[in-house]
């Protein structure tokens, strides 16, 4: 879920690979990022986490639906 975020808001901003590994060569190899993008590996939080800041993407909760009270069908006599 997180790696097609990361996939979509590279396309978004009409980034690929090695531009992103350019932005981030300090602080993640270049492979890890082809590996993570292509679904080879899994990366740890620390390269999902410089992902999603150079992208300018934050994870936020997801906010569950209320359920409604069953109404009853037998009502008042």
């Amino acid at each position: 879920m997180i790696r097609e975020a990361i996939k979509k808001r590279m396309n978004e901003l009409n980034l690929n690979p090695n531009r992103l590994s350019e932005m981030l060569k300090d602080k993640i190899p270049r492979q890890t990022i082809y590996d993570f993008l292509s679904g080879r590996t899994d990366a740890r939080t620390e390269v999902v986490s410089a992902l999603m800041k150079a992208l300018e993407l934050e994870l936020k909760p997801i906010k569950k639906k209320s359920k409604k009270k069953a109404r009853s069908y037998y009502g008042k006599y």
